[in-house]
């Protein structure tokens, strides 16, 4: 993937800190808004211990996360690699598979991105 291409997806990303999480598993179909944070063009959950999700990551790492402007598909792998803020938290690293950048209203696709 080339600099600005990169550059471009961080800084869509980082446009917020929350976004809503579905998972799909054991616990069957999961949706909450959770916190994360993006740093080098990697996009880290912070998601409470006790939540459903982390169950259906265990069997099914697939996920979905939805924001005002965009919407990314893509694995969840629970991680060491950053501390999660407080300690009822649990960090897991997203895989990206799939961008879609969302039109001004949120309701269409104008762009796609495959990772």
């Amino acid at each position: 993937m080339n600099k600005h291409l990169q550059q471009r997806i961080e800084a869509l990303l980082a446009l917020y800190d929350r976004a809503t999480l579905a998972t799909c598993g054991q616990a069957g179909i999961q949706i909450s808004v959770v916190a994360f944070h993006v740093q080098n063009l990697r996009l880290y959950l912070f998601i409470p211990h006790s939540s459903d999700h982390l169950f259906n990551l265990e069997s099914e790492q697939a996920l979905a996360l939805l924001s005002p402007a965009w919407k990314l598909y893509g694995k969840g792998v629970i991680t060491k690699d950053i501390i999660a803020p407080h300690e009822w938290q649990i960090t897991t690293r997203v895989e990206p598979t799939r961008l879609h950048i969302l039109s001004n209203d949120g309701l269409s696709t104008v762009e796609t991105i495959d990772f």
